[in-house]
């Protein structure tokens, strides 16, 4: 598949200190979404358990073939229910303690939005994160410009 496609997502980038549970609980609060912990949920659309590992379905994973090594981030998940989109909060620091997009180092969470959302949407839900006090900034960037673009596709 061509990468551009793999890259077919809106991207927010968020600063700020608090932590993961603590920041997607403000998010809830703030705007109409209602993220849950973990990548995916553990059921699929027919309400059948998956046959992934805890381990996959919790956390954001990604392997480094020359450390042989895996990374775990956390994630929140939330599908909107009147559409297909689907709404990733993920940590920028992995558990291990190294950096998602290293070349960003300054942000600490990512919000990858999946399928369409129109853009009065997306700066409706910056405005909305934008105005909590712990936030530093929250923006939209690119993911076609980062260096370590594909540590976001999955």
């Amino acid at each position: 598949m061509d990468m551009d496609e793999e890259l077919d997502f809106t991207l927010l980038a968020i600063t700020c200190p608090l932590k993961d549970y603590r920041l997607c609980h403000f998010i809830n609060k703030v705007t109409n979404l209602d993220f849950s912990r973990g990548k995916e949920s553990k059921y699929d659309h027919d309400g059948r358990p998956k046959n992934k590992s805890e381990e996959e379905l919790e956390y954001h994973i990604i392997f480094d073939v020359k450390k042989k090594i895996s990374y775990h981030f956390t994630a929140f998940h939330y599908l909107s229910p009147d559409s297909d989109t689907e709404y990733f909060l993920i940590n920028n620091k992995s558990i291990e303690g190294t950096f998602l997009i290293p070349e960003n180092p300054h942000f600490d969470f990512f919000v990858i939005i999946k399928n369409y959302i129109c853009e009065d949407d997306v700066e409706h839900i910056i405005k909305r994160i934008s105005k909590l006090p712990e936030v530093v900034i929250a923006k939209e960037i690119s993911p076609k410009i980062l260096k370590s673009k594909e540590n976001l596709i999955f």
